[in-house]
């Protein structure tokens, strides 16, 4: 009788797929312009920290407090959200995110005038990207058929390193033709307000749509399921693999570009120019990584996660070319091998999303979105001052090079024990 009941389940949730489909991209593209809309927040102010630090009247290192507090209060937000997640509809964390953004940008107008209310409207955006990234599985899981979610994660994922662009290229364009970082930044919230107000439509357009939780959902509720949960060893994996790829992603992201651009012997002399054109070669790897992996995940390998993350795992660790004269020295080699990785780094979020929802009860995902990424999103910290040390103490990058190259290959085995638990939690 369970097995009858299982299958009927099933078949509705599958003809409720069939009968909402015109509306799921609707509800995706609800939360890529969350995805864009706090990450531009996040990087607008980056190519101003000089600006920043003039206006103010603070050293350069307190003006990247301006960023680390932003990532600081993006981590913690993980863990309301996971919260809220279990209580609310993934809707309502989107228009939560968008909301956080919205203000926290257009904020700076009133409180960009003094170092420490500048900090507060950071920390107000970097709110923003827990509920998103709490929200992005849920709602995946909720509207998009098991042979579409691969998509729909790795298009979510895509949107960070296309609105790492926007942000890093409209802010210095509007502070050239405003003369005011606070307006240049503010004016970003447009993003914001937009976004917010095309959730609102999307989660009211959404509670019409909203399917009744079924038996089996209603058993699984509860802080006994989530206890559970923690028990359960591969969660903890899980949590590992999440600190590898924060590890590598900030380290990479924040070191390379001055690898490339120091002079010989301790860097490859590209300078600002040459490093910056050899960064968005790895953002555009970035961008098609996800969407690649997720076809892979629904087309090839049938929603076995695991395999996907094992692959981006694998072309992370390519990184560790980057300290060979045979690829250094080759131009062509040299591209191939930045594309590579950075395609590698865009898969790993939405695989490792989508491992969760592979992995867990749908009412756990969310939590589990929260304390996976939440506690993994430390790596970066950790991977930064790691590194950082690595390099004060050798004068060059090699051994940070394979720090970072080591992490990579230690998140290669994780997704292969993460494979082994093939029941849901």
């Amino acid at each position: 009788m369970e097995n009858i009941s299982v299958v009927q389940e099933r078949e509705a949730i599958d003809q409720r797929h069939e009968q909402h489909a015109g509306f799921r991209w609707a509800a995706l593209a609800a939360c890529c312009l969350t995805v864009i809309s706090f990450q531009v927040s996040a990087m607008s102010c980056s190519p101003l920290l000089g600006e920043i630090a003039r206006n103010l009247n603070v050293g350069l290192s307190q003006a990247v407090n301006v960023m680390t507090v932003f990532m600081l209060f993006a981590a913690l937000s993980y863990f309301p959200a996971g919260y809220f997640s279990q209580r609310l509809s993934p809707s309502a964390l989107l228009i939560i995110s968008a909301t956080f953004s919205a203000v926290g940008t257009a904020s700076l107008l009133v409180l960009g005038h003094s170092y420490g209310t500048v900090l507060l409207a950071r920390a107000l955006q970097g709110c923003a990207v827990g509920f998103t990234m709490a929200g992005m599985a849920p709602l995946v899981m909720q509207w998009f058929p098991p042979e579409q979610r691969g998509l729909a994660l790795g298009i979510g994922g895509a949107c960070i390193p296309v609105a790492t662009a926007i942000g890093v290229m409209v802010s210095p364009a509007l502070f050239h033709a405003l003369g005011n970082w606070q307006q240049a930044v503010a004016y970003m919230s447009v993003i914001g307000w937009f976004t917010l107000v095309f959730c609102i439509v999307v989660h009211r357009m959404a509670k019409s749509r909203a399917q009744q939780k079924s038996a089996r959902d209603e058993a699984h509720d509860g802080s006994s399921a989530f206890k559970a949960a923690l028990s359960h060893p591969y969660t903890w994996l899980g949590v590992a693999a999440a600190f590898a790829v924060n590890w590598i992603m900030q380290s990479a992201f924040s070191l390379s570009p001055s690898y490339f651009a120091e002079p010989k012997p301790v860097g490859l002399a590209m300078g600002p120019m040459g490093a910056g054109q050899m960064m968005g070669i790895v953002q555009l790897g970035a961008i098609v990584g996800p969407i690649v992996g997720g076809l892979l995940l629904d087309k090839v390998f049938r929603g076995r996660a695991c395999i996907v993350m094992g692959l981006a795992f694998f072309l992370a660790l390519s990184y560790c070319g980057l300290q060979s004269q045979v690829v250094c020295g080759s131009h062509s080699a040299f591209l191939a091998v930045l594309l590579l990785f950075g395609a590698g780094i865009g898969m790993l979020f939405p695989m490792i999303q989508s491992r969760i929802a592979e992995l867990y009860e749908r009412q756990l995902v969310g939590p589990m979105n929260g304390m996976w990424l939440g506690i993994g999103a430390f790596g970066g910290a950790a991977g930064l001052l790691v590194n950082s040390i690595a390099i004060k103490q050798t004068g060059g990058y090699m051994l940070s090079i394979n720090i970072i190259s080591a992490a990579a290959a230690l998140g290669l085995l994780l997704s292969g024990l993460l494979a082994r638990g093939g029941k849901r939690v």
